[in-house]
Parts: structure tokens; sequence; C-alpha cells
């Protein structure tokens, strides 16, 4: 048998499946830049249109499936990502994030309110407002919660509350006595 060291390409042998992915796609882009360069030169330099037009539709062919393999979708984030799956509790999540903004506000309110940047009483005004939007906004999550989009509850056996699950009954948050 031959020393594989003398092999012709012994070199090119990937050492591990991501070296492969990157040879893999370094091979397609440079087959795919040929493909449009000898595609372009084709219908610019050969004068006989059948031949012109045979060989530049089976180039674009050759484009097209090379391109496909470029993943643009992916890379411009209009496809969602494989193995990721489609959001079940959207309502919820659009809830809290008007929740979580909610408390960015009132930490901001506290925070100009002990700097001295704004009036005492109107931010008192707009902290009691802010926490009485909080209290809404957490039954509106109390609601949401484990709904679907459409609206129904969600199978239980299919994702199970976490042990670490803190209950919403929190002193000054209007949830219970504490």
């Amino acid at each position: 048998m031959k020393d594989p060291s003398v092999l012709p390409f012994a070199g090119l042998q990937p050492s591990s499946p991501t070296e492969h992915c990157m040879r893999s796609k370094l091979l397609n882009n440079v087959l795919l830049f040929l493909a449009v360069v000898l595609d372009a030169a084709v219908l610019t330099l050969v004068s006989n249109l059948w031949i012109r037009l045979g060989v530049g539709l089976w180039l674009l062919l050759v484009i097209i499936v090379l391109a496909s393999q470029l993943e643009l979708g992916r890379l411009l984030g209009l496809l969602p990502q494989a193995g990721q799956r489609p959001r079940r509790f959207a309502l919820l999540r659009s809830t809290v994030t008007v929740l979580l903004a909610e408390v960015r506000r009132l930490n901001w309110l506290v925070v100009d309110l002990d700097r001295g940047f704004r009036n005492r009483e109107i931010v008192s005004v707009e902290i009691e407002t802010s926490e009485r939007h909080l209290r809404e906004l957490l039954k509106e999550v109390r609601k949401n919660a484990g709904k679907t989009d459409d609206g129904f509850l969600a199978d239980e056996h299919l994702q199970p509350p976490l042990p670490s699950a803190m209950p919403l009954h929190e002193p000054g948050l209007g949830g219970g006595t504490g």
C-alpha cells in the first residue's frame, strides 16, 4: 500500500467536521463565482443565439443550485433557524416584554429622583402610575400564562412548570399578603 503522504491531495483531507464544512462552503462559493463569470462571458461573447441560450440556461440552473446552498435566507434572518421552534406563547412574551419595559421606566424614574434631575411631586405621581400599570400587567401575565396564540391552554404534560418558578404573590405587587 502506498504511503498516504505521497498520494495526490493527501494534504487536503479535512481533519475535523468543521474544517470539512468550511472547505465545502469555500468550494461552493468558488464554483458559484466561476459559474457567474462563465455565464456572463457566454452571454456577452457567444454570437450564436441557440448556443448562448442553451449554455446560459444550463449555467443559470447551476447558479441557482449553488446559490441555494448559501442559505442567504438564514443569514438575513428571514427563515427560522434549524432546530428553532416557533413561539407558542407569543402573547405572554409580548406582555412580559411590556412589563420589563415598565420596570426599566420605573427604575429610571427612581434614579432621576435620587439624582435630583426631576421634580419630586411629579415623579412621585409617575411612580404611582407606573406601579399601578405594573399591577395591571401582572394580572395580564397571570391571564396569559400557559395560553397558546390561539387562546387555548397548552397541554400540561408537554412542558411542566419548573420547580424554581416563583409565585407572583410578592409584597408590594398587589398579589397577596406576602
